[in-house]
């Protein structure tokens, strides 16, 4: 009578360990990907030289498993820290978008618009600043005077006697807001055309 075979196929034994290796491989992806952190979301719009303060941000539980040293850490706190590049509401703070000094070069400047604006114009938005310089005939043909403005907000009145224009607040290079109250001052149209940018992006 043949003797029985006691021992494991080496076959079965190194199909077992490949099946348990990728299903140890499946959970620790699975676990990677789920994996959060605490970190800093806007609850506004933040724009370049403000300085946060409480309210401005939230503490939220963000999965960001291979990009984490590129956004405030939660155990930070970033309350006095300025902004330096524009943040989304609802954006989780990148570190390239806050500084701890404040940014002093762009000037606030109200100015008139006439007409309707285009969709993209709102608050954290880029755009330039076009001229056309009042003459004899009606207006000379309008020209760049600033670019890479930064749209604070948009004033409309709305009032019984409200107009047809708005005032839009900007924040304006200091080497080009001397020239730009020089156009609101000698009564040019002023027209805004926002710049396609990807507003906050880290």
């Amino acid at each position: 009578m043949a003797a029985r075979r006691t021992w494991m196929d080496p076959r079965l034994a190194i199909g077992v360990v490949l099946v348990l290796a990728s299903l140890a491989g499946v959970w620790l992806v699975v676990q990677q990907s789920s994996r959060t952190e605490a970190g800093w979301s806007a609850t506004r719009t933040l724009l370049p030289g403000e300085t946060i303060a409480a309210g401005d941000v939230q503490q939220v539980a963000v999965r960001m498993p291979q990009s984490q040293e590129r956004y405030l850490d939660g155990s930070v706190d970033p309350l006095g820290l300025v902004v330096a590049a524009t943040v989304g509401e609802g954006e989780v703070l990148p570190l390239r978008a806050v500084g701890q000094a404040a940014s002093a070069d762009r000037a606030a400047v109200v100015i008139d618009v006439d007409g309707a604006l285009p969709r993209a114009i709102r608050a954290g938005a880029l755009v330039d600043v076009w001229t056309a310089p009042p003459t004899d005939e009606g207006f000379a043909a309008p020209s760049v005077l600033v670019d890479d403005a930064i749209v604070v907000g948009v004033l409309e009145d709305e009032g019984l006697l409200a107009s047809a224009g708005r005032q839009l607040e900007l924040l304006v290079p200091l080497d080009q807001t001397a020239p730009l109250l020089e156009a609101v001052s000698n009564e040019h149209a002023l027209s805004v055309v926002p710049l396609a940018q990807p507003v906050g992006s880290p």
